[in-house]
């Protein structure tokens, strides 16, 4: 994983290199939530409702259990989205990619992609996400 360079103190946007870290790990599982997500939301489809195999303990409530994990990811998701919403400038495509699917300055300049942020704009922009995201966390 590309670190990139870590907001220097005395930026605003400056956190402690454990918190910082911290922080960019949590928008990277970004990926991995979703797909979990995905199959969490698919999974009644792979339920088999034989007779001979069908669990008749009370304890034990699968559907609930889906539920609350569903409920979980989806806040991580959201909390994720809203953040990248409230610093990314109208270009939430851009930072999403850059802070969730570790796309570097030059992926999203070079190709398809044509970012229309400088570098120093989309570094402040990261930084800030960040920032943000850690005080969420």
């Amino acid at each position: 994983m590309s670190r990139g360079r870590k907001p220097s103190q005395r930026s605003p946007y400056y956190l402690p290199g454990n918190a910082y870290c911290l922080a960019q790990e949590y928008a990277l599982n970004y990926d991995m939530w979703s797909a979990e997500l995905r199959s969490l939301r698919n999974q009644n489809r792979a339920i088999d409702y034989a007779k001979d195999k069908v669990q008749t303990s009370s304890d034990y409530d699968p559907t609930q259990e889906a539920a609350i994990d569903i409920a979980e990811l989806q806040a991580k998701l959201d909390k994720i989205d809203r953040t990248i919403s409230e610093v990314s400038e109208g270009l939430d495509d851009y930072i999403r990619l850059a802070v969730c699917y570790d796309y570097t300055y030059r992926q999203l300049t070079m190709g398809r992609l044509k970012m229309p942020l400088n570098k120093n704009d989309f570094g402040r922009i990261k930084h800030h996400f960040y920032y943000e995201l850690y005080r969420k966390i």
